[in-house]
C-alpha cells in the first residue's frame, strides 16, 4: 500500500473518521484505484467528482478512514475508563463517610439505648413501691413503648438528615 494520502490530492479540507457526505453534500461512494501504486485500494469519493475532476471533491481512502474511527473510539474508551474511575472513587469516599455516620448514630443509640434501660430499671423499682402489680405492668409498657419509639425517631432523623 502507497502512503498516498487524500492531503496528496491538494485539498484544503480534511474529513476524520468515516465520512458520509462529500463536501458537496452529495452521497459517497466507494471506488477501487487503477493506479499502480494503489491497484484496487479502495476510495470514498462522490458520483459528481467522477463526472468533474477538476474540481476538489472529497477524497478519502478507507483503510485510513477505518484507522480513524479506530483512534475516536480508543479515545472515547479511555475517556470513559477515566471517567468511571474517578466516579468509583468519589463513590467510595461518600458511602465510606456514610458509613462512619451511621456507625456514630448506632453508638450513640446504644449509648442513649442502655441511658433508658437503666432509667426504665429505676422507675420500675421506684414504681414497685407506689403502684399495684396490675397497673404497674400496664404502666411499664407504655413508658417501654415511649421510650422505643423516641429511640427509633431520634435514630430514623439521624440517618436520614445525617
Amino acid at each position: 500500500m502507497s502512503s498516498s494520502s487524500s492531503s496528496s490530492r491538494s485539498q484544503t479540507r480534511t474529513t476524520v473518521g468515516i465520512p458520509s457526505t462529500c463536501w458537496c453534500g452529495a452521497n459517497l461512494t466507494t471506488f477501487g484505484a487503477q493506479t499502480k501504486d494503489n491497484l484496487y485500494r479502495r476510495f470514498y469519493r462522490c458520483e459528481i467528482s467522477v463526472k468533474r475532476q477538476s474540481e476538489h471533491h472529497l477524497f478519502k481512502w478507507i483503510d485510513e478512514a477505518i484507522i480513524d474511527e479506530i483512534s475516536i473510539v480508543d479515545t472515547k474508551i479511555s475517556q470513559l475508563q477515566a471517567d468511571f474511575q474517578s466516579f468509583k472513587r468519589t463513590t467510595t469516599l461518600r458511602l465510606q463517610e456514610r458509613g462512619k455516620k451511621i456507625d456514630e448514630s448506632f453508638l450513640e443509640m446504644k449509648r442513649i439505648f442502655h441511658d433508658q434501660t437503666i432509667l426504665l430499671d429505676e422507675l420500675m423499682n421506684k414504681s414497685t413501691l407506689v403502684l399495684e402489680a396490675k397497673s404497674q405492668s400496664l404502666l411499664l409498657n407504655i413508658v417501654a413503648a415511649a421510650i422505643v419509639l423516641g429511640t427509633m425517631a431520634w435514630l430514623y432523623e439521624k440517618i436520614t438528615v445525617g
